[in-house]
């Protein structure tokens, strides 16, 4: 398939992604800072990453720009957060007729939904065996989820409580430094774009830190 019908095809999937926020955002109640708005961006996002993990890993970019397009796509439809730990399998279930639709073959649509489905703690309703899509998919979610725009959207979780922040801001620290000695993601490419982006964290909520230290009395 050429270049001009996988556009289209992705064309079509975000369409249907961007189409599915909109109602999302007039239908359901959202979190104050994980707005249906940050979902629909962070899907953006995470298509990109998935863009360049897939090329340079050598794998189709199309399987997997549609896969990183409709991995959260469940949330458009329920943000209760008794469904989180299964919105990839909600989300493989909601998706597949919607590939279908588009044109992908059942093998195609087979291995988008198995990424999907397996993306948040892999594991998977699907009889389908792992696949090298499913670790863009994981990975590329990840990478963004460490991204420098995260670090606004952690730290305004808490803006109104400076020990509240505190307090989450050191806990953060604790998890990204345990990130930074053991690198979960699974593409060589992704491993080197995660451990940029935990850097970063650590860099600057350290420097929150350091901030928070001195936000005191002085003493001699």
């Amino acid at each position: 398939m050429g270049a001009l019908e996988s556009n289209k095809r992705i064309d079509r999937i975000f369409e249907y992604v961007e189409a599915q926020h909109a109602r999302a955002v007039a239908e359901q109640v959202w979190h104050p800072v994980f707005t249906a708005d940050y979902r629909w961006e962070h899907t953006q996002r995470v298509a990109n990453y998935g863009k360049l993990i897939a090329e340079q890993e050598k794998l189709d970019p199309e399987i997997s720009v549609v896969a990183c397009l409709l991995h959260d796509i469940a949330y458009f439809f329920s943000t209760d957060e008794q469904d989180w730990k299964h919105h990839g399998r909600i989300g493989a279930r909601i998706s597949r007729s919607v590939l279908e639709d588009v044109g992908f073959g059942k093998k195609e649509t087979e291995t988008i939904c198995h990424a999907i489905s397996v993306h948040v703690d892999g594991e998977t309703d699907m009889d389908h065996p792992h696949t090298p899509i499913a670790d863009v998919v994981s990975d590329a979610d990840n990478i963004d989820r460490f991204s420098a725009y995260r670090v606004v959207l952690w730290c305004m979780t808490e803006r109104d409580s400076l020990q509240k922040m505190n307090s989450m801001i050191r806990g953060r620290l604790e998890h990204l430094q345990s990130y930074r000695e053991r690198n979960p993601l699974e593409t060589l490419v992704g491993r080197e774009l995660f451990a940029r982006q935990v850097d970063r964290q650590i860099d600057f909520f350290g420097a929150i830190a350091r901030d928070m230290e001195i936000t005191r009395r002085p003493k001699l």
